[in-house]
């Protein structure tokens, strides 16, 4: 958790590397050695393995790993400092770091105050060097990495529903085609009914925000679609511990679709679920 970061933690952490960078010792005694700094030695060690700056090594001694013998030879302790966050958000993810998407104003707003206190001290919070602002690119970079991992997360929960939907209903093994490639504007690919085998093609979209939730449509997937004879788009609701389920054709999704104007040309569209909301029922 970040809360196991504070400023207090992360000085603690600085000492204790250096102690145990002259005598290496068991855990039991790092976390008796009373207070590093204004932190209790327990709290400071936990902090210290959970960051990577310490192990128990061959012979059943806490001592510096690499990376934390790294750290203690940083010469400035803000850049200690800095380090100490980016390991946090390397071993924890914690939700904080999904604001730095959208700059450093909000981190520094939603963050737990240890963690905006830290980047005070590290000189992030109102610097504009070209370290402090590499620093705060990376976290960004970071964060929307984390961000499309878990949109891609929901989206394959929904491309699985629709596969044991499309199964019960037809009776047949639908294709994941999403799976093999993105490229063709579709995700699944199962059939008409259960006496019809005519090829239909389903868009899958998915959220956990229900109705407050919102879903993109591309270009090449509305092309897709109107290219295809046969066509749904599945909407799941992860917002219930029962999923509910909009089946939509093409005339509902088309009511929702931008129009190139003069020289403009749309690519994406972002479309609420709130907008099919009577189309959605839970599954029996």
């Amino acid at each position: 958790m970040s809360e196991s970061l504070s400023p207090g933690v992360a000085y603690g952490c600085f000492e204790l590397l250096r102690l145990l960078g002259e005598t290496p010792m068991p855990v039991t005694a790092a976390r008796t050695l009373g207070k590093l700094g204004v932190v209790s030695a327990k709290r400071v060690t936990d902090c210290s393995v959970l960051l990577g700056w310490t192990e128990v090594n061959d012979v059943g001694l806490l001592a510096p790993t690499l990376r934390g013998l790294a750290v203690s030879t940083m010469p400035r302790t803000e850049e200690r400092l800095r380090e100490a966050l980016v390991d946090l958000v390397a071993a924890t993810d914690p939700p904080w770091v999904q604001n730095a998407r959208f700059g450093r104003r909000r981190v520094l707003q939603y963050a737990p105050p240890e963690i905006a206190q830290i980047c005070q001290e590290a000189g992030l919070a109102d610097a504009s060097t070209p370290e402090v602002v590499a620093f705060w690119d990376s976290l960004a970079a970071r964060a929307r990495g984390l961000h499309d991992v878990r949109l891609n997360e929901i989206g394959r929960a929904g491309e699985r529903l629709t596969l044991g939907f499309e199964e019960t209903r037809t009776g047949r093994t639908p294709r994941w085609v999403a799976l093999d490639s993105n490229e063709d504007g579709y995700d699944v690919l199962s059939s008409l009914t259960a006496e019809n085998r005519a090829p239909m093609c389903i868009e899958v979209k998915a959220s956990r925000l229900g109705l407050r939730g919102s879903f993109y449509l591309t270009r090449n997937e509305w092309e897709s679609a109107a290219s295809f004879l046969h066509f749904r788009m599945h909407l799941w609701d992860l917002s219930v511990a029962a999923p509910r389920l909009a089946v939509l054709d093409l005339e509902s999704v088309a009511a929702h679709v931008p129009r190139d104007l003069g020289s403009g040309r749309w690519e994406n569209a972002c479309v609420p679920f709130s907008a099919f909301a009577d189309h959605f029922a839970e599954l029996t």
